[in-house]
């Protein structure tokens, strides 16, 4: 029995993608570390840190477990799944939705796990289901891609989850799904005349969204333009941000001595200012560099898929992971409005880490069912 065990571990191991599970442990341990920093120098929470360690460490072991079912069994079920994650965003337009503090939507439900009291943001969930029936819905059509119907209902298809979160008035989450969706578009070979369409389409709707996002957010893409003239208000907290990051000049200040600058969200929106702060440019660098190299990996995976459904789903969690680090630390750095995007694996927030695992889970699975299961391929030559 125990060498049974043994040879089953050792098999999965082997065929594993152990760089993927390595890198993805290195973000989470340093993401817990910065998080339990904050709590400690600036107050951010006991329990903040606690979820964080419980997510990170429930959502790894989910990711291994997911990685040894095969990726097409994952997306039968797809009607359930994606039942469970409109049902849960439904729940947010009633009572039962919350605006947690700091935010100015509407996007999360009270959850209780025993002493633990904690929220859930539905939209994370639906981010990894949005990959599974799009990558589903683009591999039934792949023959069909370009034909005007077919693109129609496949932007109907990626409009409705933005339609969600744009209701909710989570716009920055709008913003990945939207990303997320012309990047699987383009990984499931759509003519570049339907992207230029779309451009010039977006393009002349800008000012009616101008009007639509309100004052507020307006006045956060205005701050970087006229940075003087925001500087006390809406562009503070960037400001902040940045006198943060530079005080860590290269080595940083020394684990758990930052947090004098009051930034808001330290450890969640804006957790890149206590890797730069505490670490200094060196710790800010590492964090890049290990969401560069889980982007490269996820995308090798990608390009090593048997068939065309697993190459989707990679293409889908590559797209999200480097959009929401690109957003984020841009917007850490004072380039992109602040939009309230976590930075993948650093930030706090026990759905956002949790459900981020499942879709590792996914690639997981990919890259271990091409090494073990024999399957069609349209990628590789048959032997």
């Amino acid at each position: 029995m125990l060498r049974k065990a043994g040879g089953a571990v050792a098999n999965y191991i082997r065929n594993t993608d152990r760089l993927l599970l390595l890198l993805c442990a290195a973000a989470s341990v340093y993401g817990c570390l910065l998080v339990y920093s904050d709590a400690q120098t600036s107050g951010g929470g006991r329990m903040a840190y606690l979820v964080q360690f419980l997510a990170c460490g429930l959502g790894y072991v989910a990711a291994i477990v997911i990685s040894k079912i095969d990726y097409e069994v994952i997306c039968r079920f797809w009607p359930v799944l994606a039942v469970i994650s409109l049902g849960l965003m439904a729940l947010t337009f009633t009572p039962l939705g919350l605006n947690v503090a700091g935010t100015d939507d509407t996007a999360w439900l009270r959850l209780s796990l025993g002493p633990i009291k904690t929220t859930f943001q539905p939209a994370e969930l639906l981010k990894i289901v949005f990959v599974i029936t799009f990558a589903l819905h683009l591999t039934k059509v792949h023959e069909t891609i370009n034909r005007p119907l077919t693109v129609l209902l496949l932007c109907l298809h990626g409009l409705f989850p933005v339609g969600l979160v744009f209701l909710q008035g989570d716009y920055g989450t709008a913003l990945v799904f939207i990303f997320i969706f012309i990047c699987m578009l383009f990984a499931g070979g759509l003519r570049p005349l339907y992207f230029l369409v779309g451009l010039i389409g977006v393009t002349a709707t800008v000012p009616i969204l101008w009007q639509v996002i309100g004052q507020d957010k307006r006045d956060r893409i205005l701050s970087l333009i006229f940075v003087d003239d925001y500087l006390s208000t809406t562009g503070w907290q960037q400001y902040l941000g940045v006198v943060a990051l530079g005080s860590g000049k290269l080595w940083g200040v020394g684990y758990m001595q930052g947090g004098d600058h009051q930034v808001y969200a330290r450890n969640n929106d804006f957790v890149f200012t206590v890797a730069g702060e505490e670490f200094g440019f060196i710790g800010a660098i590492a964090v890049i560099a290990i969401l560069l190299a889980i982007v490269l990996v996820i995308m090798r995976d990608a390009m090593k898929a048997k068939d065309r459904l697993g190459m989707l789903l990679c293409t889908g969690m590559m797209s999200l992971i480097g959009f929401q680090s690109l957003i984020n630390i841009g917007m850490t750095l004072r380039v992109i409005p602040v939009i309230g995007i976590t930075l993948p694996f650093f930030s706090s927030g026990g759905s956002s880490v949790a459900t981020l695992y499942l879709g590792i889970g996914l690639v997981l699975s990919v890259y271990y069912s091409s090494r073990t299961r024999v399957r069609n391929t349209i990628f590789v030559k048959k032997v």
